[in-house]
């Protein structure tokens, strides 16, 4: 699928889901905030990341390596010279550095090439389109496109519109014995985790993917196909109140967040995410605002959801969802990669 195809679809989504109308207006009030989406300087805590993160000797999800794989998804957020500065300071300089930009959309992703690792970053939502393609519940069928389930079809437009570029790179970096490891936050650590099953498909090593704040990819058969081949090397950090971790609703909260919508929505939402039956993946951790890391069981991770719905309404005020969104809103304040890295900071001290 090429750009003019993916942009092709996009009246798609407006003309057809609500639930992207919904979602839409939510992530505005993201855009809104200078700063969360698109970073133009340092992170506001000092952190130098180490390499260990990239490495199966090492603890996968210990606070230091977690926190060093945000700083690079963090990193890749930031405007052209402030990233490029960022990899200038690393204590082990990128032998290669390459960027996938979609031109008037902006940079898409970013390789960084060491000695014996591959690190590849894809961005988070930064443009019009992205809040397009976010919005929708609508899934497609990924045997169609050598995934598992049935996936998110905006992500899926969206990780297209760089991947015949992406492949290539990556595929010949790992020709050289390298193994691939993925960083990204929000829709980037979804983008990251259809990239991730992909190359494993065509046999290229992945070490581990590390997603931040990141929405639901699939549904339950892409789920659990994902699960059992990355188990003890996926995981998605999430923080706080941010509501994007828990959309699309799994089917197991299909009702609870129903009853979070405006009552004339409530049972078109019941039937369309009822159909596409989302699933979360596993490997989740919570990070409180002291750095306290909390890892969540894969049997609570259903439970948790219900239960971020069912207290939705009270935590907005009594404002259903989307209305209850807004720049200052726990629900969107809280989805900044930056909360994310300064909190795993403060627990390191």
């Amino acid at each position: 699928m090429n750009l003019s195809h993916a942009l092709g679809l996009v009246p798609k989504f407006l003309l057809l889901s609500v639930c992207s109308l919904l979602t839409v207006s939510a992530a505005e009030a993201v855009e809104s905030r200078p700063g969360t989406m698109v970073k133009t300087q340092d992170p506001p805590c000092d952190f130098t990341p180490n390499f260990d993160f990239m490495h199966s000797g090492s603890e996968a999800y210990s606070i230091q390596n977690i926190a060093s794989a945000a700083w690079f998804a963090r990193q890749v957020q930031l405007i052209d010279a402030p990233r490029q500065a960022a990899w200038d300071r690393l204590p082990e300089k990128p032998i290669r550095v390459t960027d996938f930009s979609l031109g008037k959309l902006g940079l898409h992703a970013t390789l960084l090439e060491f000695s014996d690792r591959v690190l590849m970053l894809y961005r988070g939502t930064e443009d019009a389109l992205d809040y397009v393609l976010n919005g929708t519940f609508f899934t497609t069928d990924g045997a169609k496109h050598n995934l598992p389930g049935w996936v998110h079809e905006g992500f899926l437009i969206n990780f297209y519109l760089s991947w015949a570029k992406v492949k290539p790179a990556l595929t010949q970096a790992a020709g050289s014995g390298k193994k691939i490891v993925f960083a990204g936050h929000s829709l980037g650590g979804v983008l990251s985790q259809y990239a991730a099953w992909m190359l494993e498909n065509e046999g290229v090593s992945v070490e581990r993917v590390y997603a931040f704040q990141s929405p639901n990819p699939g549904d339950v058969g892409f789920k659990d196909a994902f699960d059992s081949r990355f188990a003890g090397r996926s995981s998605n950090t999430i923080y706080g109140e941010d509501v994007t971790p828990h959309i699309p609703p799994i089917l197991e909260s299909v009702e609870a967040f129903a009853e979070a919508l405006p009552k004339q929505l409530s049972d078109i939402a019941r039937k369309l995410v009822g159909k596409a039956r989302y699933g979360a993946l596993s490997g989740r951790f919570r990070i409180a605002a002291d750095g306290t890391q909390i890892p969540l069981p894969n049997s609570d991770i259903a439970g948790s959801e219900i239960q971020f719905w069912s207290d939705y309404l009270k935590k907005s005020g009594g404002k259903p969802f989307p209305l209850g969104l807004n720049a200052n809103s726990p629900f969107v304040a809280d989805h900044d990669v930056d909360k994310v890295l300064c909190s795993l900071v403060r627990g390191l001290r």
